[in-house]
């Protein structure tokens, strides 16, 4: 095996372990009495779970901003989400690991329904503290925000049809450290929170990775969910658009390095390059157990 195919292979490992902590309970929550009975999607450790995404190399990183295509599947199990995911991963990733998730999800188990959500979740200790949305002591809602985290999307993308796009912008204030979430729904982004610095030992300082991303899992007893519009990369494929990173001192530029393509099995759910800021994602599901 190469060099660069054993680094992918970890990095897919790692991946899937990250993805297994936050979807198979693996979190404990920061507020006990605000956590109890909400965790993560599901109580069950053998969830089997697939990622599509495209990862920065090492770094310094303050924001990233993309417009994502928004769907809905009506499923009773597992969980359907596509995200930025913003990290510093300096230390013992097994117990330091200080990140922040922000954007649509459908999970049954979590929210009670089908509908698709505007989530984010915290952690400052790889998933043993932190929660989903406002569901502990964490994110600070800002006067006049016009959506809260957990709040249903509504309408969302017809594969034949219109698509529905939510824009996201996730950035560090340069002199607070405070983590700010941006949204906009078909329209420009506009301030919903923020993560006070406090929150971190890390990421209060920059991020080390940033990733744009998606997510299905389920039990092995029942087909995989769908992931984005339910296709492959073409012209049905959900799209992420208009990927720009934000500078310290909060300028956007324009996306304009190499990532680290994590496909846990491409010929099910797959991510293409990203070129011109953009790039398509998504699979049909119904996946075996088994990942190849």
């Amino acid at each position: 095996m190469s060099k660069l195919n054993i680094r992918l292979y970890f990095l897919v490992i790692y991946a899937i372990l990250i993805a297994r902590r936050i979807h198979g309970g693996g979190l404990n929550p920061t507020n006990q009495n605000a956590w109890h009975g909400q965790g993560f999607s599901s109580k069950n450790g053998n969830d089997i779970v697939y990622f599509a995404a495209h990862r920065t190399h090492p770094g310094s990183y303050f924001g990233l901003a993309a417009t994502m295509d928004v769907y809905g599947h009506n499923i009773s199990d597992g969980h359907i989400f596509t995200s930025i995911w913003i990290s510093n991963l300096e230390g013992d990733r097994e117990t330091d690991e200080n990140s922040i998730w922000v954007g649509w999800q459908v999970d049954p188990k979590k929210y009670g329904d089908s509908h698709t959500h505007f989530f984010t979740i915290w952690t400052r200790d790889t998933y043993r503290t932190g929660c989903y949305n406002m569901d502990c002591p964490g994110f600070h809602l800002a006067n006049g925000s016009k959506i809260s985290p957990g709040a249903t999307i509504h309408p969302v993308s017809n594969v034949n049809g219109t698509r529905q796009r939510i824009t996201i912008k996730v950035f560090k204030e340069k002199y607070s450290g405070n983590w700010w979430i941006h949204y906009g729904f078909n329209s420009a982004p506009a301030a919903v929170g923020y993560y006070p610095a406090k929150l971190f030992d890390k990421l209060s300082k920059k991020a080390t990775y940033i990733s744009v991303d998606s997510s299905v899992g389920g039990s092995p007893s029942i087909p995989s969910p769908p992931m984005g519009s339910g296709f492959l990369p073409s012209d049905k494929a959900a799209l992420i658009t208009d990927i720009s990173f934000i500078e310290e001192d909060g300028r956007s530029t324009p996306f304009h390095m190499d990532t680290e393509k994590i496909e846990t099995k491409s010929s099910c759910y797959s991510i293409s390059p990203i070129k011109g800021a953009k790039c398509s994602y998504g699979g049909p599901g119904g996946c075996s157990t088994q990942v190849k």
